[in-house]
């Protein structure tokens, strides 16, 4: 576990559960301590407001349904869908970005919709916003377990198409360099917002003071900045 925020205790305010989704959340080095958009905002937030946090290390599933069975957790990144909307509380969001269909740059590939899916395969990363979404549109897909196996498997063509957040994408494509195989973007599914998601139980000052705090930096540009240092 890791301490952040303007006070580090023994027993935290805030127990926050990640996932690895560059560059929201990207987790790396031997005590994988995580950094990335989202950890800096909310960083920032918490010392804006003056509350602390540790982070928790379980996969992901289970810190899903960890969150909805405790009063102090909360998910970092989640990303905000019709079919999660009742099952924890949206206290503040860390970015906007669409959901798209990705293929390599030389593909011929022509996605107009979800029928031109058929036959192809499709991968996402495990337990995500977009699994729940191709599995809703009953598309056969791979759930993978990082971004960079999804990566990997559309760059190298076993995977034929990359359902995936355009941001983390392109982030993707930055992170490999002038070695990378360019990518581009087939089909654009849906607008969406990614957010720090916490349990319903969590008390109202606190939900109140953390969202006010995350409201704050991005309409002082604080987000924009943060997001233009890891794509540019």
């Amino acid at each position: 576990m890791c301490c952040i925020g303007s006070l580090c205790r023994a027993e935290p305010a805030i127990n926050l559960y990640t996932v690895d989704y560059p560059p929201f959340v990207i987790r790396e080095g031997a005590d994988h301590t995580p950094h990335g958009i989202a950890v800096e905002l909310l960083a920032q937030a918490l010392a804006r407001s003056g509350m602390r946090a540790q982070y928790v290390d379980l996969p992901w599933k289970r810190a899903q349904m960890q969150v909805q069975a405790e009063g102090n957790g909360c998910l970092l990144p989640l990303t905000r869908s019709p079919k999660r909307e009742d099952t924890y509380r949206w206290v503040g969001l860390i970015d906007e970005s669409s959901q798209s269909l990705f293929v390599a740059a030389g593909s011929k590939l022509q996605l107009r919709g979800v029928a031109d899916l058929k036959g192809l395969r499709v991968v996402t990363l495990l337990g995500s916003s977009m699994a729940d979404w191709l599995r809703q549109h009953q598309v056969a897909f791979s759930e993978l377990p990082t971004t960079e196996d999804a990566y990997r498997e559309l760059s190298s063509g076993v995977a034929e198409v990359w359902a995936v957040h355009s941001l983390v994408a392109r982030y993707m494509v930055k992170k490999q360099g002038s070695g990378g195989v360019p990518i581009r973007e087939a089909l654009k599914l849906q607008s969406t917002g990614i957010y720090l998601a916490c349990s319903r139980n969590m008390p109202e000052d606190v939900a109140q003071k953390l969202g006010a705090a995350l409201k704050q930096l991005r309409d002082e540009g604080a987000s924009a900045r943060i997001v233009a240092r890891y794509l540019d």
